[in-house]
């Protein structure tokens, strides 16, 4: 074989090893060598490329399969800077990424207690998005508690008020005594997202004595989703690859610059696993806008009940006094379109209405006995 002929077992007149690269040497060697190796490193890249590699494929299944928990108590040391001034650090990509956005979010993420008029407590999270104090996070939390106190990263514990809350999207907005708190940058939507894009959850720890906060590295699995959760079916859901820590229901999932994407609505077992759903932020944004500005979210109605099948959605019944019934909707009519956009389930048909508001007008697209027709109805205001 051809390295046999250029260097025989018996030819010692060249090292093995470089002197640079033994594992050990004399202490009076290393001053005269250190200069050497260094060069070495430089000209020989790629044997030393194998150590990053490994080096950064351990951080990497680190963050993958770990929670990363900040044990500093809610109350010391936080920064008073708002958040949404801080220059994102652009990266999920090692351990100092995820420290360095848990460090920035923490101030306004903050620890809940809703006691019940029964003296029962529950614990969740919420996010503040506002500087006089307006929080988001989910109705299940705070649905008939007769007393909300809010623990603050900067140790200071506040009385809450509820603006509102909304069921169908699990959100409910709190209104915090006081002023000046620092907020989290709130992400543009989920027209700016994608499926499989890093992120992490981040919330407050569990318990009467905050010692938060949790985050947890995860991925974006899917958008668009159902979820049942609280007893009710959640529609246009973020699904993540991993459940969330206890007590961060209601906290921030963030993407990769430290914007928030979506408000964590609940962990859900799937297939013999638990995954976490969140509400995006733009439908949050457009609950909380309405929660402030009214106390409760007005939605369309058209007026039926129906299921998902046959394409779209097979109206089960048309109630009375509706748009549905003044637009001459009929039981076993399929919807499969709304202003131009097609319904191939009733939660899509929930998710396009929610686009429009009560009293506009809009054209439906439905089959009857196998005839494409199309019906023109103004929409109502969904009762209570």
């Amino acid at each position: 074989m051809a390295w046999e002929e250029e260097s025989s077992e018996d030819d010692h007149s060249a090292p093995l090893l470089p002197q640079e690269d033994r594992l050990w040497r004399h202490p009076t060697e290393v001053a005269a060598v250190a200069p050497t190796a260094v060069a070495t490193i430089e000209a020989q890249g790629p044997p030393r490329l194998v150590t990053v590699v490994a080096l950064t494929s351990c951080i990497s299944m680190l963050l993958t399969l770990g929670v990363v928990a900040v044990a500093r108590p809610f109350g010391k040391g936080s920064t008073d800077l708002p958040i949404a001034a801080r220059t994102p650090s652009g990266g999920l990509d090692t351990v100092a990424d995820v420290a360095d956005l848990t460090s920035r979010l923490r101030p306004a993420i903050a620890q809940i207690a809703a006691r019940q008029p029964g003296g029962d407590e529950a614990w969740g999270s919420g996010v503040i998005f506002r500087k006089d104090g307006m929080l988001l996070t989910t109705h299940h939390l705070v649905d008939g508690a007769d007393r909300l106190q809010v623990s603050l990263d900067d140790g200071r514990q506040v009385q809450a008020t509820l603006v509102g809350t909304d069921r169908d999207t699990n959100l409910a907005v709190l209104d915090l005594e006081g002023d000046d708190f620092p907020v989290a940058p709130l992400g543009e939507g989920r027209a700016a997202m994608k499926v499989g894009q890093p992120a992490m959850t981040i919330g407050a720890a569990q318990g009467p004595s905050p010692s938060g906060p949790l985050v947890r590295v995860t991925v974006v699995s899917a958008m668009g989703q159902e979820a049942g959760a609280n007893g009710r079916t959640f529609v246009d859901m973020i699904r993540t690859d991993a459940a969330m820590e206890q007590g961060c229901e209601g906290g921030a999932v963030v993407d990769r610059e430290g914007k928030v994407i979506g408000i964590a609505a609940a962990n859900v077992p799937t297939g013999g696993d638990v995954i976490g759903f969140a509400t995006p932020i733009d439908v949050a944004r457009s609950v909380a806008t309405q929660l402030m500005a009214d106390g409760r979210v007005r939605r369309a109605w058209v007026g039926i009940e129906g299921d998902s099948g046959a394409g779209g959605v097979i109206v089960g019944t048309v109630l009375e006094n509706s748009p549905a019934s003044s637009a001459g909707l009929a039981v076993g009519d399929v919807i499969i379109g709304i202003d131009g956009v097609d319904v191939t389930s009733m939660s899509a048909l929930v998710v396009q209405l929610r686009m429009f508001k009560p009293g506009a007008t809009t054209s439906l697209v439905v089959t009857r006995q196998g005839a494409e027709r199309r019906v023109s109805l103004t929409l109502g205001e969904r009762p209570d």
